[in-house]
């Protein structure tokens, strides 16, 4: 296989220079009022050749002879399709097309479908809630398009991070680095088209959100407080999904490839009336995997049907039901045997045969969007999230029995069922005015966010077994491992624990009021200026007549573009941060290892840099240069009480500084690229801990690099034959936790080690049918994407391949 792509690669310059019988099409897209378009697409049908209309409205494509089918994709305009053929007789041809404006395609709230089939995403919502071009807002936006996606074969969210620039995984679950910072569990959530949505907070950051679904994933790099309220200062995820299209589109795919894996994924979509008044999607997905982690089954299935109604031409509803199940295993992580990160194989695993983890998702998302008048509009979204879980594991205890040999694992028991649930409501209203030469788009509103568990959840927890009646601790020999089934019933179980009692006592909401203005003061000058008042409070009842705790913060925004050239935007801006704390931090700190109450994280960002649009439009570059700043950052040391809750310390300052560069897009109508480079010097300023003064931020490199380039063939002889190439470059990370050396058994700070991997794909497209294999780690290097310490370290996949047929129809 990687002497096939050497060869394609070196045969690459060749090719392309021998080219022949090649045609070429030019021509004007233009408004009824004869004026030209810019930034409309013309594609041709299969995908594989598009362009964008200058400013003039002109464009030029360059296709091998043959007959093809054109079609025009524009956010306000309506589709119009063109067949044509060119010959060795007439291989030169000029085509003009006029396209009527459609109003509901202009939209505040993303209800309507990306027509796009690029790695590049003309627009998007994370940045100022509503459609503005990622050129235009003055904070770093990273997209990958579900083009993308595809080509890379990623299923799971953490399998779509290595496209940007800035971000790594933290841990294997939904757990990630933005610009130096932790991004999940108690300090990050995900974003689902806007909304708070029950991913990565609380027990689902275990669970990785699948892309099925997902037209896009979106980061807004700093904090995104000003509009979303409570927010990790590295970048806020946002995962859009996919949305009905007014043309009909059918796709499914079969896939099958490592660790015994099968996949299947259907994507559906089209009017369901003649007037083209209703509309529906039908995404759907299942995959059964053994994993690269022994024993580590899973099975996913995630059905999501969507359905847009379009009653005026003023109005447009939109809403989705999604439904995700995943039954397998709680993958802790592989433990360090005596200080050698490379003693265990990777498929190493704590997880015995009788345990299991199974959740389900279940969410619905509802969006409203209406224009009372061209300069007046109102939107609304509502997303109601629920997170359900059945498990049963053996996990580490976070001790070794020998230390500080650390060849047998302490280790607890766990059975728990639980269940959470997150409600969104957000309204806010858009206008568009002027004040003298000076035109504003401001935006206003409100958003509720509610979050609370289930008070019948409930946990089993045991430390110890009795065995022929003699107790024992449960242990782990790493050196002689037993799997087999075990049972429960011989396990003593423990109190419920005060921490767990606080989990399912959980009921807080948090209300933001916030504005923006949108000016451009001249053509070339635009200021973007925002304001959020949040206020995060709970409705626990902690007795004694005590009220409850209340948490709440101005949040400002400002930003500036300046069109250096008509393509080259110049931006600087700065944006505050703010994450409440969980009540019981504050009420009851000695619960989680601390006197004193803990305070409530702040957080700034300084960004400036430039953004260009190059190649008629079709790549996005970015260059940027970022300082943030967050105060007390609450981390997780490791160790438990003797309740079993975490404990924590806080950090009175830590600061990251950095350079970020990314290119997404089409260079040409056959070649492809996502590039992106970040250089990281993240420190620990004002240490609880006074050894970690000075350190670098947990599970950040100070280097992270990632690439991925596809072309495709257009002479006669490699028609619809395409190929990849790839991969990421991540450097050294410091562990969360210190770990202990097995000599002499003092503690020290360990690195996990840097790491770089290729990998490489073919393509091939005949008719409808497509066919791709992609081959992932092609050098089968052993590595970590991260991990907290050496009780629970995240070891990235070996070698491994997969392979797809679809068909469109």
């Amino acid at each position: 296989m990687h002497r096939l792509l050497m060869c394609l690669l070196l045969l690459w310059p060749l090719l392309g220079a021998g080219q022949s019988a090649m045609g070429h099409l030019d021509g004007h897209v233009n408004g009824p009022g004869g004026h030209g378009l810019e930034g409309v697409s013309i594609l041709e049908t299969t995908g594989r050749f598009s362009a964008l209309s200058g400013s003039d409205g002109h464009f030029s494509l360059a296709l091998p002879l043959g007959e093809y089918t054109l079609v025009t994709r524009s956010l306000s305009h309506q589709e119009q399709r063109r067949t044509v053929v060119l010959s060795a007789e007439t291989p030169n041809l000029s085509v003009d097309f006029t396209l009527q404006p459609v109003t509901n395609s202009l939209q505040e709230v993303e209800v309507l479908g990306r027509k796009e089939t690029t790695y590049k995403s003309d627009y998007s919502f994370v940045g100022t809630k509503t459609a503005t071009a990622a050129i235009d807002v003055p904070q770093s936006i990273s997209t990958v398009t579900k083009e993308l996606m595809e080509d890379r074969q990623a299923l799971r969210l953490t399998e779509v991070v290595k496209n940007v620039a800035g971000v790594t995984q933290y841990s294997h679950y939904d757990d990630l680095t933005i610009r130096g910072f932790r991004n999940g569990y108690e300090s990050g959530f995900r974003l689902l088209n806007g909304l708070r949505s029950g991913f990565s907070y609380g027990n689902s950051f275990t669970q990785a959100p699948l892309t099925v679904n997902l037209e896009r994933v979106e980061v807004l790099k700093g904090p995104g407080a000003a509009l979303y309220g409570d927010i990790n200062p590295g970048g806020t995820v946002n995962m859009v999904t996919k949305k009905p299209l007014d043309v009909a589109r059918q796709a499914v795919t079969f896939s099958t490839g490592s660790f015994n894996t099968m996949r299947t994924t259907a994507d559906l979509t089209g009017p369901l009336s003649e007037q083209k008044n209703v509309l529906y999607r039908f995404n759907a997905g299942f995959e059964k995997t053994n994993t690269f982690r022994a024993g580590n089954d899973t099975r996913s299935l995630m059905v999501a049907p969507t359905v847009t109604f379009l009653p005026t031409d003023k109005t447009t509803i939109n809403a989705e039901a999604v439904y995700t199940h995943i039954d397998g295993y709680l993958d802790r992580g592989l433990p360090i045997r005596g200080g050698d990160l490379y003693a265990l194989p990777r498929s190493f695993t704590l997880s015995q045969p009788s345990d299991y983890f199974r959740t389900s998702t279940y969410y619905f998302n509802a969006s409203l969007n209406h224009k009372f008048t061209e300069w007046l509009s109102f939107n609304a979204s509502y997303l109601d999230f629920t997170y359900h879980e059945d498990l049963s594991e053996h996990r580490t205890l976070n001790t070794y029995a020998d230390a500080p040999a650390n060849t047998v694992m302490n280790l607890r028991y766990f059975d728990r069922r639980a269940e959470e649930y997150t409600k969104n409501l957000a309204s806010y209203f858009v206008l568009n005015v002027a004040t003298g030469p000076v035109t504003h788009k401001v935006v206003a509103g409100v958003d509720y966010i509610r979050y609370n568990t289930d008070p019948q959840s409930t946990m089993f927890e045991a430390r110890q077994k009795l065995v022929n009646g003699v107790t024992s601790p449960l242990t782990f020999d790493l050196k002689n491992p037993v799997y087999e089934i075990q049972d429960p019933t011989k396990y003593l179980r423990r109190p419920l624990p005060q921490f767990f009692v606080d989990y399912i006592n959980s009921v807080y909401h948090t209300t933001g009021l916030y504005v923006q203005d949108q000016l451009d003061v001249t053509a070339r000058l635009g200021l973007l200026l925002g304001a959020r008042y949040e206020l995060f409070t709970d409705e626990r009842d902690y007795g004694n007549g005590s009220q409850n705790i209340r948490q709440s913060r101005l949040l400002p925004r400002a930003g500036l573009t300046y069109a250096l050239r008509d393509n080259l935007n110049y931006f600087v801006s700065y944006s505050a941060g703010f994450r409440p704390l969980k009540p019981e931090y504050i009420r009851f700190p000695e619960r989680y290892g601390r006197s004193a109450a803990f305070d409530p994280e702040t957080s700034y960002q300084l960004e400036t840099g430039l953004k260009g649009e190059f190649f008629n439009k079709g790549l996005l570059g970015t260059v940027a240069v970022y300082q943030i700043v967050k105060r007390n950052q609450l981390v997780n040391t490791g160790s438990l009480t003797p309740d079993g809750a975490p404990v924590y310390r806080q950090n009175g300052q830590a600061r990251s500084r950095g350079a970020e560069l990314e290119l997404v897009g089409n260079i040409s109508t056959t070649l492809s690229v996502n590039a992106n480079y970040a250089f990281n010097h993240s420190e620990v300023l004002e240490a609880d801990l006074a050894v970690e003064n000075g350190q670098p931020l947990a599970n950040a490199p100070k280097h992270s690099a990632g690439l991925w380039t596809k072309y495709t063939f257009v002479t006669p002889a490699l028609r619809g034959l395409g190929v990849a190439v790839g991969g990421n470059a991540v450097g050294r990370r410091r562990t969360e936790n210190q770990v202990v050396n097995t000599t002499t058994g003092e503690l020290y700070w360990a690195y996990w080690p840097s790491y770089t991997t290729l990998d490489a794909a073919l393509f091939y497209t005949t008719g409808k049918f497509n066919f791709h294999v992609n081959v992932n780690n092609l050098l089968d290097k052993y590595y970590f994407v991260g991990g907290y310490d050496f009780f629970r370290a995240s070891p990235g996949a070996p070698r491994n391949y997969m392979a797809t047929l679809g068909y469109t129809f």
